[in-house]
């Protein structure tokens, strides 16, 4: 049965309160058949009289299903926790794409597979035990499904009667990080719960989902659907980098109104969203329930604190910082190499460095070639070299053995950074010692000049021959020869920390503390004053 495109429309501009009555209405004149149609075009119909989910009667969540089933494609559906977003997106959703097409490949991935297999299990108990779902789509499910699916478990995927025989079940379920399907290639994805409490408990962890979610796109059809389903839990997790790159389209909803702890709930009764607030505390809440981690003010630093300068101070004393990593291995850390210079009022200036993987050898010509460069730069007082301490004997000894050869570069004194002990906590904590100067506008990156197009500053500085004071953007090659900006580099350090990615050349930047940096003798604010920022 097929009911006219009217009858649809004023479906889904009915209210909440007239829903239920048009219902009854459309049952009582067109007989037992109509429900059918109901199910295939009317989510909420499906959930409330097909699936008997009574306890998604709200006016909320009965808006939600409106929205999500008229653009289900696209999207990134963030929703508070306990808001319905998988009873109505990857259950009834999935459900209801299986009934309006039975030919349909849909595979669930989520953060691990147990989780994925969760939502398949569920849809596997309907599929099985719900009469008024097997009646209104007779030949569709088996009568026994053990026996005469092609495939009928939780591990190997649900196959419903369809006329095709692709090598994908209808429905599979599959984890993102545990395991991957080879050579299968879904209709629609759904993604819900990639991110997790454990997907966010490192930076690696972090890298490996989003990476895992990259590669799991091949499993999708050319032209295929895609729906992200999930909860935020850090903010510089998988879905932080999927509305990055605008892969997917927001659809963010909140536990109140205007996404304030103090704001009305939406769902939640006001005594059950006080006992929440109360019971989970500011970080839980701002990312589970408010769809906003900065909220909780887990993000450390504000990357609109950082400054650029168009023309370096005149006189700086220069502090050169090491964080290696000992080995140019594909999977190992990168070697950062950090050169800070500081004026007569102890402002940092971030001009030049490395951050990249590097072999010892690599590690000696850069650090040398950074002492000889700087110790001889006009303005430079001072210039000196710090060596983080551990695991580093190797290095320095090497680096010992270097120096006394000729054409190396001679002698220069080497202080080994050992403060404080080592470990990610003392990272973290080291790299915090940062916030006062970021906070303080205090700490300088260099403007990204183009030689061709100086600023009226910068022309200003050239014709009267102070050209080695104009701010140079600093670009390197990688061990794959491949362009970086080690300032772009340091601004997403910034942006993420503490969560995701390295964390190299923050870390090595935040050594200048431990060098003691001392301001310049010769101050002269007409000159070295940064206002040329």
């Amino acid at each position: 049965m097929e009911l006219p495109s009217i009858v649809r429309d004023q479906l889904m501009i009915a209210p909440f309160d007239k829903v239920a009555e048009l219902w009854s209405i459309l049952e009582k004149d067109c007989g037992p058949d109509v429900r059918n149609w109901l199910a295939r075009n009317d989510r909420y119909y499906l959930l409330v009289r097909m699936l008997h989910r009574l306890d998604v009667v709200h006016p909320w969540l009965y808006a939600r299903c409106r929205e999500v089933e008229q653009k289900p494609d696209g999207y990134l559906d963030l929703w508070a926790r306990e808001h319905y977003k998988s009873t109505i997106i990857t259950f009834a959703g999935v459900i209801q794409e299986i009934l309006k097409n039975p030919e349909v490949t849909v595979g669930i991935f989520s953060h691990t597979k147990p989780i994925a297999k969760a939502f398949l299990s569920q849809i596997k108990r309907e599929f099985e035990s719900n009469e008024d779902l097997r009646s209104a789509f007779p030949g569709l499910f088996w009568t026994n499904p053990q026996r005469d699916a092609p495939s009928w478990s939780v591990d190997g995927g649900l196959t419903v009667n369809r006329k095709s025989n692709p090598k994908e079940c209808t429905l599979e379920a599959w984890g993102l990080v545990d395991g991957q399907p080879i050579s299968k290639h879904f209709e629609i994805l759904v993604y819900d719960d990639v991110v997790t409490k454990d997907s966010v408990s490192t930076p690696e962890q972090i890298t490996k989902t989003t990476e895992a979610w990259q590669l799991s796109d091949n499993l999708g059809k050319a032209g295929g659907r895609k729906w992200h389903i999930g909860t935020r839990y850090s903010y510089a997790d998988t879905y932080e980098t999927m509305l990055e790159k605008k892969a997917v389209i927001p659809r963010i909803y909140p536990a109140t109104d205007d996404g304030t702890i103090d704001g009305t709930p939406v769902f939640f009764s006001p005594q059950v969203w006080k006992d929440k607030v109360i019971a989970q505390g500011d970080a839980t809440i701002s990312c589970q329930m408010l769809q906003n981690p900065l909220a909780g003010q887990q993000k450390m630093f504000n990357i609109e604190d950082l400054r650029e300068y168009e023309v370096r101070p005149e006189i700086l004393n220069v502090y050169i910082m090491v964080d290696p990593a000992r080995s140019a291995k594909k999977d190992s850390a990168r070697t950062a190499i950090a050169v800070v210079g500081v004026d007569y009022a102890m402002n940092k200036y971030l001009i030049d460095g490395y951050n990249h993987k590097m072999d010892l050898r690599e590690r000696w010509v850069r650090t040398a070639q950074m002492y000889h460069k700087w110790r001889r730069a006009p303005g430079v007082q001072q210039c000196k070299v710090g060596y983080e301490a551990f695991g580093a004997q190797a290095d320095l000894d090497y680096f010992a053995e270097q120096m006394g050869k000729p054409n190396e570069g001679g002698y220069f004194v080497i202080d080994e950074l050992a403060w404080p002990r080592d470990g990610e906590g003392s990272k973290n904590d080291r790299v915090q010692r940062l916030g006062p100067d970021f906070r303080s506008h205090k700490f300088f990156l260099p403007y990204n000049t183009d030689k061709n197009n100086l600023t009226a500053t910068q022309r200003r500085f050239k014709s009267t021959g102070y050209d080695f004071r104009i701010a140079q953007p600093i670009r390197r090659l990688n061990e794959s020869q491949e362009i970086y900006d080690l300032s772009k580099d340091f601004k997403l350090q910034v942006h993420y920390f503490p969560f995701g990615g390295k964390k190299d050349l923050i870390d090595a930047v935040s050594r200048i503390y431990d060098m003691e940096p001392k301001a310049p003798n010769f101050s002269e604010p007409s000159y070295l004053e940064p206002e040329f920022t």
